[in-house]
């Protein structure tokens, strides 16, 4: 079948207030440009277009100078239809443009799909009404931040505002442990990852690293620091000889994440949560066993119910208080992710 590529001849239904700012937050995660814009302008496309009428298939498989150029037409024109003297501030583009540029190796196919000229700041405005600002995804607060400011110093607004993008570093872990308390236990230290642009990353468990820091490094300019618990060793000598120069590998000295938390933030933490129930003392956490194996003894033995490592993360997290809640090895794993700051030549 002969498809009619004629930029004058589509036609199609206006994008949804709701999709666009959608199709919007999804632009402006930190993911992958060739997976993220691809599967946004086909949602759009596959949904909205009329004529021609395009399977998600035959959008992937069009020279990707149309498939930008009918998104535009499509996401401009709807734009257009609820804010119809929107005029589109070019530099809200060049600066996600640069940014992705700077992040990302990238193929010059997905370079046409990422220089589209937009409508971002009628989709922020659309956005703002539906939502109000402080209910936005972070990303999408920054934009409105920048535009508010009527300025583009991204770095000092980032800093200002602790507002992530532009990011800067990636630390990939292995749980959902490290990825609830490590930004806690930096913000205690004077560290805060949002203010300085590191974005954390899990990988949901030890086997997992490997792969995805196989597929990050060919993907990111950023430097990534990795940190792994003691027994992931096979994993770390997996990862060493493919390891970039601007990237690091930290390797917990005696055993998981939880075995190197503060005693008296766990004790502190339990009595705050249990204190009808039972009170723990320093002691009963002092053991040559996994702190994970003496945590679901002590709830087993209290009656507490199971012990659940993210709902115990979230706990200790609301408790942290005071300068001594951060062990030497925390404040040392916090320093090494400070360093981490050269991307690849």
């Amino acid at each position: 079948m002969i498809i009619d590529l004629d930029i004058t001849k589509i036609k199609f239904l206006p994008v949804s207030q709701e999709n666009l700012v959608l199709a919007l937050d999804r632009l402006t995660r930190f993911k992958y440009p060739e997976i993220k814009y691809y599967r946004v302008f086909s949602d759009i496309l596959c949904r909205y277009l009329l004529y021609p009428k395009l399977s998600k298939k035959e959008i992937y498989e069009l020279d990707t100078c149309i498939l930008a150029e009918f998104f535009e037409k499509v996401w401009n024109d709807s734009v257009r239809n609820y804010l119809p003297d929107c005029v589109i501030n070019k530099e809200l583009n060049r600066i996600l443009r640069h940014e992705i540029y700077d992040s990302y190796n990238i193929s010059e196919s997905v370079k046409k799909l990422v220089d589209v000229d937009i409508n971002i700041n009628g989709v922020l405005s659309i956005a703002k009404n539906i939502c109000g600002v402080e209910n936005l995804p972070l990303n999408l607060r920054r934009l409105v931040m920048l535009e508010n400011l009527n300025r583009y110093d991204e770095i000092s607004i980032r800093e200002r505002y602790d507002l992530l993008f532009p990011v800067e570093k990636v630390v990939l872990c292995e749980g959902i442990t490290e990825e609830i308390l490590l930004p806690e236990f930096a913000a205690l230290y004077g560290y805060d990852f949002n203010k300085y642009g590191v974005k954390l990353l899990g990988a949901g468990g030890k086997n997992q690293v490997v792969k995805m820091y196989s597929e990050l490094k060919n993907e990111l300019k950023l430097p990534i620091f990795i940190l792994l618990d003691a027994d992931a060793k096979t994993s770390a000598d997996m990862i060493s000889p493919i390891l970039r120069s601007c990237d690091s590998i930290y390797l917990i000295k005696h055993g998981e994440f939880e075995d190197i938390f503060s005693l008296n933030l766990i004790k502190r933490t339990i009595n705050k949560r249990y204190k009808n129930i039972c009170e723990s003392t320093i002691s009963d956490f002092r053991s040559n066993s996994s702190m994970t194996k003496v945590l679901s003894e002590f709830f087993r033995i209290h009656e507490l119910g199971d012990f659940q490592k993210a709902e115990f993360a979230k706990e200790l997290a609301s408790n942290l208080k005071y300068a001594t809640d951060l062990t030497e090895e925390i404040k040392e794993i916090i320093e090494f992710i400070k360093k981490c700051n050269k991307k690849p030549r």
